[in-house]
């Protein structure tokens, strides 16, 4: 699959993509968008490209229905729909974990979810006017998106400056203006993205791959921590460096810029943390899972009722392994406790909620990576040696595999501060910022041009 950190994509087809969508008349833009949006799809996804395709135009079919009739057709028509994207998912999720990893298309879930999110949106009368097929096809399909999110509303599409200028007269000279600074300040963005998945979430990989390597079974304490808290940096930086990306070439386009990621590790408590983290995701889940379900609004009971099903679907929906389910459940536990017995008192909501953050999700990531239980099981050995002798294991191995990657831990770590990125975002447009990136940017490439790359993390739900 083609990805943003591909230097093809980033030297050739972006450029090129970008060009033909400004040089294109304004009426048009749209279907430029569109159609390359799609092209950019088959490329990876050369037979799938036709799933997403099929169910673009029923969903943009029932959702007519949806919008236009009234009572209990409607009502069927939304429940179809649902089935449909929903079975759709599910199907191919099951055919990909069980029979063969290359059932599952790329991007499945996401432009399902954005499928769910409009139908709901029409059905709630939250559309005054029926959306038409190419803004709906877009919406599905824009290559920014498609990949790993975010899971924006449909009036994402129609924030887009281009949209805006039929309502408002816009000069010739101001349109250019804009363009160039929604250029300018996307790629920016990228960069800045770029730097997180390249610099920083691709050597911390190399990490996690020589512990998987070496074997579980094998390593020391030390050295399984370091692990835990390694990956959980990779994949943090990963995925927020993909948001980055994404929300830059948005921007390059005129869309709005989309906030993915909210500094999650200085929340206070795990429910803030997913507040934070994937925020997209998580605003889905609750206007369209916990809210209709009826949120905290019913009881203790239901509210706890409410969040199992929360986090039943959230590790299902990242794999159909044991692993993803016990993941999920330790969220909800962590979760339950603050919300009914930590969070009542002002002391034990911070120490407990900091702790929670900075020691628990972490080891909810291990858990998080390691499909196979008896690996999994050996992992939680080797970090709480109470039986066996998981410490003394290989006691050397920490300064042998370990040392090597402070240095990507120290980054790591002054980029988790808030702080730093909102100084860095604040100031992006001054002069030293722009030596700064242009110097991380020709970094990447050379990474990129030396190395094969990893894909990102994020592809395979």
């Amino acid at each position: 699959m083609l990805t943003f950190s591909d230097l093809r994509f980033i030297f050739r087809i972006f450029p090129i993509l970008v060009l033909i969508y400004y040089i294109t008349p304004t009426k048009l833009r749209a279907w430029v968008l569109l159609i390359g949006s799609i092209a950019l799809y088959a490329v990876g996804e050369p037979y799938f490209v036709f799933l997403l395709l099929g169910l673009t135009v029923l969903n943009y079919l029932l959702g007519k229905g949806v919008h236009a009739l009234r009572g209990g057709k409607r009502k069927f028509l939304l429940v179809l729909a649902l089935l449909l994207d929903i079975g759709a998912l599910a199907a191919f999720k099951v055919l990909g974990t069980y029979v063969d990893s290359a059932f599952l298309p790329v991007g499945i879930s996401f432009y399902c979810f954005k499928m769910i999110s409009y139908q709901a949106d029409l059905y709630r009368g939250k559309m005054v006017t029926r959306p038409s097929f190419r803004d709906t096809a877009l919406y599905f399909c824009f290559f920014a998106q498609i990949l790993q999110g975010p899971v924006t509303r449909f009036d994402f599409i129609t924030h887009n400056h281009l949209w805006r200028e039929r309502h408002y007269a816009v000069s010739e000279k101001e349109h250019r203006r804009k363009v160039l600074e929604d250029v300018d300040d996307g790629l920016r963005y990228f960069i800045l993205g770029l730097s997180m998945k390249i610099l920083l979430a691709d050597h911390l990989a190399m990490l996690w791959n020589q512990l998987k390597t070496i074997g579980f079974e094998t390593i020391s304490t030390p050295l399984a921590w370091l692990g835990a808290y390694g990956y959980s940096l990779e994949l943090y930086f990963d995925f927020w460096g993909y948001s980055l990306m994404a929300a830059g070439l948005g921007v390059m386009l005129g869309f709005p810029f989309v906030k993915n990621f909210d500094q999650p590790y200085g929340a206070c408590g795990v429910a803030d943390f997913y507040r934070r983290w994937h925020i997209t995701l998580g605003m889905f889940l609750r206007d369209y899972v916990y809210f209709p379900l009826g949120g905290s609004r019913c009881g203790k009971i239901r509210t706890f009722f409410n969040l199992l099903v929360v986090w039943i679907i959230t590790g299902i929906w990242h794999g159909l392994t044991p692993n993803f389910l016990i993941w999920g459940l330790s969220l909800f536990f962590l979760i339950v406790m603050e919300k009914f017995l930590w969070n009542r008192w002002k002391f034990t909501r911070l120490v407990m909620g900091h702790f929670h953050v900075l020691v628990l999700v972490p080891l909810t990531w291990a858990v998080f990576a390691i499909p196979d239980l008896t690996e999994l099981g050996f992992y939680m050995m080797r970090l709480f040696p109470f039986w066996g002798h998981g410490i003394s294991v290989n006691p050397l191995d920490f300064s042998r595999y370990g040392v090597g990657f402070f240095g990507f831990f120290i980054t790591g770590l002054i980029m988790l501060i808030p702080g730093v990125y909102r100084l860095m975002v604040n100031h992006r447009k001054k002069p030293v910022m722009s030596v700064i990136l242009f110097t991380l940017f020709w970094l990447c490439v050379y990474s990129l041009c030396t190395s094969a790359g990893n894909p990102f993390m994020y592809l395979k739900f």
